[in-house]
Parts: C-alpha cells; sequence; structure tokens
C-alpha cells in the first residue's frame, strides 16, 4: 500500500480536478492505497512524512512554493509533475518574458481593481515562473493542460503496479486523421481568421498547429475539433526545444511565406506552455 501525496502549487487545482475525473480508476486506486494529503479530498494542514508518490501540479513562483517542493522532495520517494506547468512551466511562463519585479509593477500600480502602490509583501516573489525540476528532481511527468485522463490513469496504475510507465513517443500529427497534400498556403494565419477545410492538415492551410512539435498520445482532439494544437503537452520525446522543432517542422511553410516570418512574433504561440525550459529562454537568463 503506497502512501500518496496530490498537492497543487500557485494555487493551481485544475490537474487535481482532472485526476478526480479517474472515478472509477481513482476509487481503485484509493481503496488499494493511501492518499495522506490531497486538499481536495482531505482536509490535511502539513506535509506528512514518507510519502511514496508525491503528484505535484503547478509551477513554482515565490520562495514559499519552493520550500514546498523541496520539502515534498525530501520526504518523498517519487516526486510526479502534473501537467503542463508542473511539467514544463506552463502558460504563466510566458511572464518571463518580462522581468518579476516589472510584472508586479505593472499588475499592482496599473491596472483596475487593485489597490495602487500597494504590492503584497507577504510573499517573495521570484524573477521568473519555474517548472518544478529546476529545484528538484522529477521522476515522472504527465503532461497536457489539463492532462489526459488516460495518462494519469496509465502512469499511476503502472507505477503502483510496480512497473515502469512508459512515455508516448509519437506526435500530435500521429494521431491527426486530417489528409496532408505537402503544399502550403503563403500566408499565416490564426484560426479565428479564417475558417479551415475540416479534412485537411491545418498546418498546410497556413494556420499555427503545434502538432509536429508536440507530443502524442491524446488523439489530437484539437485538430479534430477544428481548431490548433496549442502545445499543452510539450515537446516530442526526441526533441529538447519544442518551438526549434516547430522551426524546423515548419520549413516548407516558412520558405513560401509571403511575409517575412519574426520569432519574436510567434514566440508566445511556439513556446505557449514551455518558454520557462526552453532554449530561447536561458539565452535571455544569460544576458541579464
Amino acid at each position: 500500500m503506497a502512501r500518496i501525496l496530490l498537492i497543487g502549487l500557485a494555487g493551481d487545482s485544475g490537474c487535481q480536478v482532472a485526476a478526480l475525473g479517474l472515478h472509477e480508476a481513482l476509487v481503485d486506486i484509493l481503496v488499494a492505497n493511501e492518499p495522506i494529503y490531497a486538499p481536495t479530498l482531505l482536509d490535511a494542514k502539513e506535509i506528512p512524512d514518507d510519502i511514496d508518490v508525491a503528484i505535484v501540479e503547478g509551477g513554482i513562483r515565490n520562495t514559499h512554493e519552493e520550500e514546498m517542493i523541496k520539502e515534498i522532495r525530501e520526504k518523498s520517494k517519487v516526486v510526479i509533475a502534473l501537467g503542463a506547468c508542473a511539467a514544463f512551466g506552463g502558460i504563466p511562463g510566458l511572464a518571463n518574458l518580462r522581468h518579476g519585479k516589472e510584472l508586479m509593477n505593472e499588475i499592482y500600480n496599473n491596472h483596475r481593481g487593485t489597490d495602487r502602490g500597494t504590492i503584497p509583501t507577504h510573499l517573495e516573489s521570484l524573477p521568473e515562473q519555474h517548472p518544478i525540476k529546476h529545484f528538484v528532481k522529477v521522476d515522472y511527468i504527465i503532461p497536457g493542460c489539463p492532462p489526459e485522463i488516460t495518462d494519469i490513469a496509465g502512469t499511476l496504475t503502472s507505477l503502483l503496479g510496480g512497473k515502469e510507465p512508459e512515455y508516448n513517443s509519437t506526435q500530435v500529427c500521429d494521431d491527426c486523421p486530417k489528409e496532408r497534400l505537402g503544399e502550403y498556403e503563403t500566408s499565416l494565419k490564426r484560426i479565428h481568421e479564417e475558417i479551415p477545410d475540416a479534412d485537411r492538415c491545418l498546418l498546410e492551410q497556413g494556420f499555427f498547429c503545434m502538432g509536429p512539435a508536440t507530443m502524442g498520445g491524446c488523439g489530437a482532439p484539437c485538430p479534430q475539433s477544428g481548431n490548433t494544437c496549442e502545445g499543452c503537452r510539450g515537446s516530442c520525446l526526441d526533441v529538447d526545444d519544442q518551438g526549434m522543432a516547430m522551426i524546423d517542422a515548419m520549413t516548407g511553410l516558412l520558405t513560401q511565406l509571403k511575409d517575412e516570418f519574426d520569432p519574436n512574433l510567434y514566440s508566445a504561440m511556439l513556446y505557449r506552455f514551455t518558454y520557462a525550459e526552453s532554449v530561447v529562454a536561458e539565452l535571455a537568463r544569460r544576458k541579464k
């Protein structure tokens, strides 16, 4: 019987809710094991000792969260990063395009709904948003925003059953049934700007779809519903930098664009979920 911790940092709970969506599978896991800390399930005040499996969602933006993840790591045999924020920094990682103090000033001095000039001091903000692996060793990740229920169930049942969880080795395009002709439009578009052909590859039609650079296994629900893949599952297994991989995958399209492709303009699309761990972010840190 494994002692399980489920926690959300940075005020997150969406991925915990996804875990609760396991329904019968969750009941089986809870019956066969011992949940010892899970704010969405239990009234637990302190992080306990002797944790077998710690499932952590949310990234790290302040010193309190940094201290929490270090305490969890110290008390846990296995740490799992649940969801894009914990695994890669997530959408909050895009805030790293600006310095933390600059952002705090912008939020608390230049926005309606805040007491101008009063910046909270009870928590010390870090200069950047971080995935938890920037501070502690992470044993496994469950990607996605939110993660797929099948991924959560597969990882937990494998791990708690004494087996090694496996990562998906495909890309979202492998899951997508849309037809690819190898012919590209000469302009790059957002999905709201034009109604795409429902049967044809969105990227070939000029829509910015991150499928070629994103880990598969989700079933490509976004492209199949007519929306572009935004890259929430992070990079493919053999890729170090999702944005760079996407630019490489877009070679055919880039050579035919009428307008010059500006990486700065599309940085938030290339790294919507993975900027905090990207090569570009590391280069920016070295310049500071």
